[in-house]
């Protein structure tokens, strides 16, 4: 698995099921999962911190990391940043962007990276 690749997820079973397949398969110890805007924006901040906190209770030995999709919500951008990911999207105009951008490296948080989103609904994956 390459670094630049992160997987979709809708679920925590979904976590479970790639963790299962993917980690065990490919024997490596990081997984990247993308968790897009309309997840957050409908169950909210505290739906993301809770499944970020299960998932790194439950998978201690492995580096999971957390990609997520504010869209054009910069309000919503500087929560998640607080939260304990390590990739947020964020789409506005430079100047929004270069100041958000300062704030989540000091949160170190890296801002628009680029990763090819793999979308595990359709690829064969048993949910």
């Amino acid at each position: 698995m390459s670094t630049n690749k992160c997987f979709s997820i809708k679920s925590y079973d979904h976590i479970k099921i790639l963790i299962d397949t993917e980690l065990n398969k490919n024997k490596k110890n990081t997984i990247v999962f993308f968790i897009k805007n309309y997840l957050v924006e409908g169950f909210g901040i505290g739906w993301l911190n809770t499944l970020i906190k299960l998932v790194n209770k439950n998978y201690k030995q492995y580096d999971i990391k957390f990609y997520v999709d504010s869209g054009t919500n910069f309000g919503m951008a500087l929560l998640i940043i607080k939260e304990n990911i390590h990739y947020l999207k964020l789409r506005s105009n430079k100047n929004i962007l270069k100041k958000i951008n300062e704030i989540a490296k000091k949160n170190k948080v890296v801002l628009n990276p680029n990763f090819a989103v793999v979308d595990i609904s359709k690829k064969n994956y048993k949910i």
